[in-house]
């Protein structure tokens, strides 16, 4: 059933040049190979198509971030040749914001006798995601339609951003929006009996603090390893001064992929905290 539903959907082929150089990492890749293939690669909108990652995933085209993870690695490379290193093939990756998997594609490879928790809670965004993953059912991902918080309940998602971001800039909201089910992430962890996390990736547009409280103890005990965080503008200093109150330090790293502790943050950016 998997073959004749790829075969059904639209595939398509890359230029040459760009296969050949999406195994390559070097600086400005993304902004240079959007000059050279942009307008090629739009007008093909929806469609099955070989990823940055080695793996083929439905990606919409018209979205830049998604011609990102055609031409390498999602976001740049500094921060996924990080995680290659750090995760073992049985590490525990959470992927909260999970979207369309457009960080996990990169990750999942290393894992191959552990796996990842996907929590996603909008509803476009995870049927995206779980169409992809029935078409490659041997990734260790689990999808888990729902957010994390403080506490479990229903709260709702606010769509943020342009249409063509597909969810990717959603918020979560106590009154506007598609209601969805919020979880504590240490109770998921409990029913499934696992009681160490190798690497936590949080994006979930503003709402990191309160997704780290449902899983303080935890962090409190170190057992998450690693968290790397969006950090943006405000929310990103409270973000940071949470986890530096649990003992996390907060590491950028600079165009060579090299991490270093930073004195002030970006108005945007992704910090890495390991235990202090």
């Amino acid at each position: 059933m998997t073959e004749v539903r790829v075969l059904h959907m639209k595939n398509i082929s890359l230029p040459l040049t760009l296969s050949l150089l999406q195994p390559f990492d070097f600086p400005h890749k993304l902004g240079m190979c959007e000059r050279l293939y942009g307008r090629t690669l739009m007008s093909s909108g929806i469609c099955w198509v070989k990823t940055g990652a080695g793996i083929s995933w439905k990606l919409d085209l018209s979205d830049p971030c998604h011609r990102w993870i055609v031409y390498g690695k999602y976001e740049g490379s500094q921060f996924i040749n990080w995680a290659r290193n750090f995760l073992k093939p049985e590490s525990i990756v959470i992927d909260s914001g999970a979207n369309i998997g457009q960080i996990l594609i990169y990750l999942v490879k290393e894992l191959s006798q552990g796996r990842v928790l996907a929590f996603e809670p909008g509803r476009e965004q995870a049927d995206w995601l779980e169409e992809c993953l029935r078409v490659h059912p041997g990734l260790p991902v689990e999808l888990i339609r729902a957010g994390l918080g403080a506490s479990p309940g229903q709260l709702y998602l606010r769509k943020a951003g342009y249409e063509y971001n597909h969810g990717s800039q959603d918020q979560i909201s106590e009154s506007e929006g598609e209601p969805v089910e919020v979880v504590r992430l240490a109770d998921e962890l409990a029913r499934r009996s696992i009681e160490t996390v190798d690497l936590w990736k949080l994006d979930v547009e503003g709402y990191e603090v309160s997704s780290l409280q449902g899983a303080e103890d935890l962090l409190k005990e170190k057992r998450v390893k690693a968290l790397y965080v969006e950090l943006a503008g405000d929310n990103g200093q409270r973000v940071r001064e949470y986890l530096d109150a649990l003992g996390y330090a907060c590491y950028l790293f600079d165009r060579k992929g090299k991490l270093y502790s930073p004195n002030g943050l970006p108005d945007f950016t992704n910090g890495l905290f390991l235990p202090g």
